[in-house]
């Protein structure tokens, strides 16, 4: 692999889907990286979905990231969604950051439903209900909950506020923060 390509992709780790806790190049959004003899670079990417909210915004960003790398002349970024994204396009890395990589059959079932939806038989409600204290990392993030009655910081979804009461919560990284995320919260990504 080239310096350049190299370098690219170092800046595309720091590109993170506004709606995912997941840099665009380990969530598998880049298909294809081409560096051509003049360093004038050819990118395809894709969305997780075609009605992606962000669409704009994450093309802007990628290419923004593309082009800031140094040597690199000018960039064709084309948006494809052939073959479609599947939640399989994640990195491992990416995977075992969010808690998702234990064995190859839990990995595949974790991965299904944080993307496609809540698998608890929970259903995908609000914010639960309690006299909970919140907890907080250095950002302002919700990180967990003090009980009433002890000590005990328990993992609360640091977007809707639930606990693992509610459905399961997964630890992650926001932003460079470690957190945690729920079921229902991921599947809406």
């Amino acid at each position: 692999m080239s310096e350049l390509k190299e370098a690219i992709i170092e800046q595309l780790r720091e590109v993170y889907d506004p709606e995912i806790p997941i840099n665009v190049y380990d969530l598998g959004l880049i298909y294809e990286i081409t560096i051509k003899e003049n360093n004038d670079v050819y990118a395809v990417m894709s969305l997780t979905s075609p009605t992606c909210p962000t669409a704009d915004y994450l093309q802007m960003i990628i290419r923004e990231a593309i082009e800031g790398t140094p040597g690199v002349n000018e960039v064709e970024l084309v948006l494809t969604f052939e073959p479609k994204w599947t939640p399989e396009r994640v990195s491992q890395e990416a995977k075992e950051e969010l808690g998702l990589a234990s064995s190859p059959q839990a990995e595949n079932l974790a991965v299904q439903s944080v993307f496609q939806g809540d698998q608890t038989g929970l259903g995908k409600t609000g914010v639960q209900e309690s006299t909970q204290t919140s907890v907080t990392g250095d950002s302002g993030l919700r990180t967990g909950v003090l009980n009433e009655n002890s000590s005990i910081k328990e993992p609360v979804c640091f977007n809707c506020g639930a606990t693992e009461e509610k459905r399961p919560v997964l630890e992650c990284r926001y932003k460079g923060e470690k957190t945690h995320i729920c079921s229902a919260c991921m599947s809406k990504f």
